[in-house]
């Protein structure tokens, strides 16, 4: 006989997105006087709270103690299914599974609890069993990482009919090539996906090109891709995707996109069409820099730039001057210089640049900069919207940085 737990249970599970349900299973739950309904109220409210809310340190902390008080019994029911378990919205949103353990007890794992989100680990010999599991529907996200396991991995996601629900899809780490993401490119089963993650594998320019050519990936927001084999090519076809309509974040990181064909490629300012790039660790230099920004674009609205990660590429002075003497980057509101080799010359540059006045996070760290390029930077007539400042203290006076703290560092007022 259905218990009255179970049918409100019941109910979130078949609309486990609708924060209704789960209000008013804590409504009863209040009733019955079962802290696990204040768990659901404080939990959703934290879901909809932005980081830096005043109302967030309470919260998290009654969050805190209801959890210390109250978790060995909410956990109860998963207890040698899974690992890892990871409470959101008032219930076990997130866990690691053996993919053995996914295939015998399913059941057992979403009868207890909406689960959204799982990792499957020690996938081996049950990948095929496991990718046709009807219970992979009702998930949102799906991570497969460091198996390993190669080209059958991707064929058996891609060949899955129930992944239609999925929006992130993470397969790190796992030896995939070209034929690999050419399964997940081609694949009519991933409609719903919004983030994708690649990263470390063996990908190169063809799987790049695969995936800008998908026409099943025009959901996808976020791609990313860090260290791979993309090369300068990958990389602009990616970002110059005309099926990728809904991409804004782009990774790729240590991508080898630095190699002197970045310098013949028809447009590497298709780069600057994602509102959010990482190129850190890609052995850029200011002459690769120069080849992105430096060519103006046919569209120049179509330039939409505004966070750029640059970290760990050899700019120097040089670099600086480039990023500021480009006009593309007026719309840049981030940007991470960090270990670039970048000197009192090029903050100097960076601060006397009218195209990076928006910029309201700066990064500098692991860098030989002086007072003298801080102090080019506190008198800039440009950078009044810089409200965090990231730098190496070494070698600086205890006044200049006060005096940059003061500026650029304060806490945030409470309102």
């Amino acid at each position: 006989m259905q218990t009255e737990a179970e049918a409100f249970l019941q109910r979130i599970r078949a609309y486990p997105d609708d924060d209704a349900q789960r209000l008013i299973f804590a409504d009863w739950l209040d009733e019955e006087g079962d802290p696990r309904g204040r768990f659901i109220r404080v939990q959703l409210a934290l879901a909809h709270l932005p980081e830096g809310d005043r109302a967030r340190p309470a919260l998290l902390a009654e969050e805190r103690q209801l959890l210390a008080a109250h978790r060995d019994t909410w956990e109860a029911p998963l207890r040698g299914l899974i690992s890892g378990p990871v409470f959101r919205r008032g219930f076990v949103d997130e866990v690691k599974v053996e993919a053995k353990q996914f295939l015998q007890h399913a059941h057992r794992i979403f009868d207890a609890t909406p689960v959204r989100r799982v990792h499957l680990l020690d996938v081996g010999g049950n990948l095929p069993a496991v990718m046709q599991c009807p219970y992979l529907s009702r998930l949102s996200a799906l991570t497969v990482y460091a198996q390993h396991a190669s080209e059958p991995l991707a064929r058996a996601v891609a060949r899955s009919p129930h992944l239609g629900a999925l929006r992130v899809l993470h397969l790190g780490r796992n030896r995939l090539a070209d034929d690999a993401v050419e399964h997940l490119a081609g694949s009519p089963n991933l409609p719903a996906l919004e983030e994708l993650d690649l990263s470390e594998n063996e990908i190169g320019e063809t799987g790049a090109l695969a995936l800008a050519g998908s026409p099943h990936l025009g959901n996808l927001r976020r791609l990313e891709l860090r260290e791979n084999r993309l090369g300068p090519g990958g990389a602009e076809a990616l970002a110059g995707s005309d099926r990728l309509t809904s991409l804004r974040t782009l990774g790729l990181g240590e991508n080898e996109i630095g190699t002197p064909r970045l310098l013949s490629l028809a447009r590497p300012h298709a780069l600057l069409t994602v509102p959010v790039l990482d190129l850190t660790m890609n052995e850029l230099t200011h002459t690769g820099l120069q080849a992105i920004l430096g060519r103006r674009a046919a569209d120049h609205t179509a330039i939409r730039l505004e966070e750029l990660h640059l970290g760990s590429n050899t700019l120097n002075d040089a670099g600086a001057v480039v990023l500021a003497h480009s006009p593309h980057l007026a719309g840049l509101t981030a940007l991470t210089l960090t270990s670039c080799g970048i000197g009192d010359e090029g903050v100097r540059a960076l601060a006397n640049s009218p195209h990076l006045e928006r910029v309201d996070l700066l990064d500098l760290s692991n860098n030989p900069i002086g007072e003298t390029g801080f102090r080019a930077l506190l008198n800039s007539p440009y950078w009044r919207g810089l409200r965090r400042l990231v730098y190496s203290p070494l070698n600086l006076t205890h006044e200049m940085r006060k005096a940059l703290d003061q500026k650029y560092n304060r806490p945030p007022r409470r309102v």
